[in-house]
């Protein structure tokens, strides 16, 4: 078992899939049931004991720098290349942060009753077992061991949720990988899990961290916010 040390939360991206709510406000800051997403997701870390948090920024970098005087455990680290790439740099901008880590996109928001473990065994994803066809990333397991991973999704699996941890050994291994990909712009437009995934997957050794449907709520269209928070109810003529 190891323990977590800290966290990374990548807030640095446009969240033009929730316009016009995000042309001003980053889809992090984003208030839902009364509360910015990212705030809600740094009392839920602080409350678990992890006391270094780095929030990576890019898009409207300038309206999280409240964060860091709210809360003295954040630190603030902006992505400038977050609009020429996708967020494998970002996390490369923390990189030498992630051993004992927890990594976390930061425009979702976790079930009250679900609790995030302090101590895994071996670096993992959260997942959800799915027997419904879906679009999201699915891993196949064997042996507590990913073998597969389809980014595409299909009819059946363990489908990926962005929370992940990561030992010391997984996290120096990682920050050597995301230095291999910042020297290769072609690999830029990937997600950063596509590093441990889909490029090199014999060069880690991971697991699943099992939840149920619901426990981790992401947000990628207007009706997942209306589901949570009428608010953002779109109201079209019929």
């Amino acid at each position: 078992m190891f323990r977590m040390e800290r966290a990374v939360l990548l807030a640095a991206g446009r969240g033009t899939r929730l316009r016009p709510w995000t042309d001003e406000t980053p889809k992090p800051l984003l208030v839902v049931k009364g509360k910015p997403l990212l705030e809600r997701l740094v009392e839920r870390l602080l409350r678990m004991g992890i006391k270094e948090i780095y929030v990576v920024t890019g898009y409207r970098a300038e309206r999280f720098a409240y964060l860091s005087d709210k809360f003295s455990e954040v630190q603030l680290v902006i992505n400038p290349l977050y609009n020429r790439a996708n967020n494998i740099l970002s996390l490369y901008a923390v990189r030498t942060h992630l051993a004992n880590c927890i990594i976390m996109d930061s425009d979702q928001m976790l079930r009250d009753e679900f609790e995030l473990p302090v101590e895994v065994e071996k670096s993992c994803y959260c997942c959800a077992w799915t027997e419904q066809p879906t679009k999201e990333w699915l891993l196949t397991v064997k042996n507590h061991h990913v073998v597969n991973c389809c980014p595409i999704g299909g009819d059946s699996g363990w489908q990926l949720f962005s929370v992940s941890f990561w030992s010391a050994e997984d996290g120096r291994r990682l920050a050597q990988h995301l230095e291999e990909a910042y020297r290769t712009p072609e690999r830029w437009p990937l997600y950063w899990d596509d590093i441990a995934l889909t490029l090199h997957p014999e060069e880690y050794d991971l697991d699943v961290y099992p939840v149920r449907m619901g426990d981790i709520l992401e947000f990628d269209s207007a009706e997942d916010l209306a589901s949570v928070d009428p608010r953002y109810e779109v109201h079209r003529d019929a």
